[in-house]
């Protein structure tokens, strides 16, 4: 007995998948971003008892149009400017397919050969798309957070004062990591959940360009080791989550030298840009980073999850996530084998290599390069239309491709002006043309937008220019009756 239909009816289900794929990208990239459905709405729809009985595939395939595609945001369209959300692309999708095909688990290298050994050679190729050495070792994990908690595990293991393996951090002095003000929740979550203690945290102020002050950075190093403390980490940021500021990544490479800190980076979003002529200078040093977090599945345009972590020195993270118990053993007679479950906390790994393989086998890092750099362009350009219009205000500087502004008609209180820019946010959201997401910038309500999907034109930038103003207008008429 098997779960298998035959192959003509195999290729019947494929076709129809794939008709379900094309329909969407031709009718509905250009539709409503946001689906304005309630909570209770969605779940109504989905809610049901879990099936005993089989359903027909055409029907259950007729449901995913009916069910998913209508209630999902849709973040690979061209007017999704929320967050950090790359528009994947086409031959992905067909890596995504064959990878379910094959039901790869990279544990060990002879649980599965080719895709061990496409993760070890796409991160050396990540590595030098961004300009770090491609002698460290990498590996590919569920995104930034993830890999994040992965590299200050291990400057945990390398930098902590005491042998911390079999004893823990208990005898250990309070360790500290430092990074700006700016720097991305991830960190918070890994000093919790790693026993450092969020108090431990050192969250530096930042400057006018939003970067990390480095003379305070080294003053608060001072200081916790003048208290007995230990520091052992500082994070540079090259591409912050809020504006997509750039530290000063040389300066914090030579203070991280001076005090022997591990030293790392967080590229998650803006990696990608370093090798851009127009760029390079404002990542020099991103290749002394102990460990480093590039995301391909963020302006690689490589769909989700794929979120990748490089450390220069291969043995610290065998060091740090080697355990082989007795079940996990394997002839190792022939040599030359990489199991990845020593390189990273998971065991079970799919195969992640295969979209990012053939993503950057089917456009070349020259053709990606081309996107990055128009995607910087078009930030500029969303730039240039707030500053020409008297109604709208540009929040903070843009050095790669967020933009943060406000609507801002004048004569108003910081309080007013926060209030409506935090319902023109939500009005936004339910108007459902674009779709774009709020911060703080120095405690004003910004919006924020950003650029990393290759399907947006200067159309669908005006356009949100123009629901920006639209909404924004009726939403200060409404507050002055």
């Amino acid at each position: 007995m098997s779960l298998d239909v035959p192959s003509q009816r195999f290729q019947q289900w494929i076709e129809k998948t794939g008709r379900l794929i094309t329909d969407f990208y031709e009718q509905e990239l250009e539709g409503p971003v946001f689906a304005g459905r309630l909570p209770k709405e969605v779940q109504d729809l989905l809610d049901e008892p879990l099936p005993l009985e089989s359903e027909d595939l055409d029907q259950l395939l007729d449901e995913v149009g009916q069910k998913v595609l209508s209630t999902m945001t849709n973040s690979v369209g061209p007017r999704y400017f929320g967050y950090i959300t790359g528009g994947g692309n086409q031959v992905a999708v067909l890596a995504e397919m064959i990878k379910a095909s094959l039901n790869q688990n990279n544990l060990k290298w002879h649980s599965s050969p080719a895709s061990t050994e496409l993760e070890r050679l796409v991160m050396r190729w990540v590595a030098e798309f961004v300009g770090y050495p491609t002698s460290s070792a990498g590996v590919l994990l569920s995104g930034g957070s993830v890999a994040n908690f992965n590299a200050l595990a291990v400057a945990r293991k390398i930098k902590a004062p005491a042998d911390i393996s079999d004893e823990g951090i208990y005898r250990s002095r309070p360790m500290t990591v430092y990074v700006s003000e700016e720097g991305h929740s991830s960190f918070d979550k890994a000093m919790d959940m790693l026993g450092l203690g969020k108090n431990y945290l050192r969250k530096i102020p930042v400057d006018e360009q939003m970067r990390i002050q480095v003379d305070v950075l080294e003053e608060r190093i001072r200081e916790d080791q003048n208290r007995g403390l230990q520091p052992i980490c500082v994070i540079g940021i090259a591409g912050t989550t809020n504006t997509g500021a750039i530290d000063n990544l040389q300066a914090l490479a030579e203070i991280s030298k001076k005090h022997g800190l591990w030293y790392h980076v967080d590229a998650a979003y803006g990696g990608p840009a370093a090798r851009l002529d127009e760029f390079s200078e404002a990542f020099e040093g991103l290749d002394r980073a102990d460990s480093l977090v590039v995301n391909p599945h963020k302006w690689m345009y490589v769909p989700f999850e794929a979120g990748g972590l490089l450390v220069k020195d291969p043995e610290h993270l065998r060091a740090t996530f080697s355990t082989v118990p007795d079940y996990l053993k394997s002839d190792e007679s022939n040599g030359g084998r990489t199991d990845l479950m020593e390189y990273n906390l998971p065991l079970t790994k799919d195969f992640k290599a295969l979209k990012v393989w053939m993503t950057i086998k089917a456009f070349g890092a020259d053709r990606l390069r081309e996107e990055i750099r128009s995607d910087i362009q078009k930030a500029q350009y969303l730039a240039e239309l707030i500053r020409e219009e008297s109604f709208l205000e540009l929040l903070a500087p843009v050095p790669l491709s967020i933009v943060c502004f406000r609507f801002n008609p004048g004569q108003l209180g910081e309080d007013e002006l926060n209030g409506i820019n935090d319902r023109v946010i939500t009005e936004i959201e339910s108007d459902g043309r674009v779709f774009l997401t709020g911060t703080k910038i120095n405690g004003k309500t910004a919006l924020r937008t950003c650029f990393i999907n290759h399907r947006t034109q200067k159309s669908d930038i005006e356009l949100l220019r123009d629901v920006v103003l639209e909404i924004g207008n009726r939403v200060k008429r409404a507050t002055d009756t």
